[in-house]
């Protein structure tokens, strides 16, 4: 599978919330179908009233396939008014890829963009029950404290 990584643009709106829609019931499982409606928005990371805010942090990202279908995401800010933090918000990858390596790309897009604006810092939180999350994060070099919190700490080399 060819996948592109590319800026996030409000136009991508409908398929970054089908992705967040589809991880969300890999998470929470039947639970989240027994949620009422307003239940789901609170879990959903892609909110309609909150995208343009994302889009304008220039840290947000896409994964496209070579259909143009967009097949992850990732949603992260500058943590003001303290400069040069960047929180991760959520990642998000549609579970029939999950495993191609669409989630390091996503975050190597973003340590790219974080390096270009001369942030030191990366930080995002970690769920103790999600594995694949966790070797993800290890895998693209942060470090994690209490399996709580993630860290990556950006200097010239890595």
């Amino acid at each position: 599978m060819n996948i592109t990584i590319r800026p996030m643009t409000v136009n991508d709106y409908k398929q970054v919330h089908d992705v967040d829609v589809m991880t969300q019931k890999q998470y929470l499982g039947a639970k989240f179908d027994q949620m009422s409606e307003d239940e789901k928005k609170s879990h959903l990371v892609s909110r309609k009233s909150e995208f343009q805010i994302n889009v304008d942090t220039g840290y947000c990202f896409v994964a496209e396939d070579e259909m143009k279908n967009i097949v992850g995401f990732v949603l992260a800010n500058e943590t003001l008014p303290f400069h040069g933090k960047l929180y991760i918000r959520y990642i998000g990858v549609n579970p029939e890829v999950q495993g191609q390596g669409i989630g390091q790309l996503l975050y190597n897009k973003l340590i790219e963009k974080a390096k270009e604006t001369n942030a030191d810092k990366i930080v995002a939180l970690v769920n103790n029950d999600n594995p694949n999350s966790i070797k993800l994060f290890k895998k693209v070099g942060f470090k994690l404290n209490d399996r709580k919190q993630a860290t990556l700490e950006l200097t010239k080399e890595n």
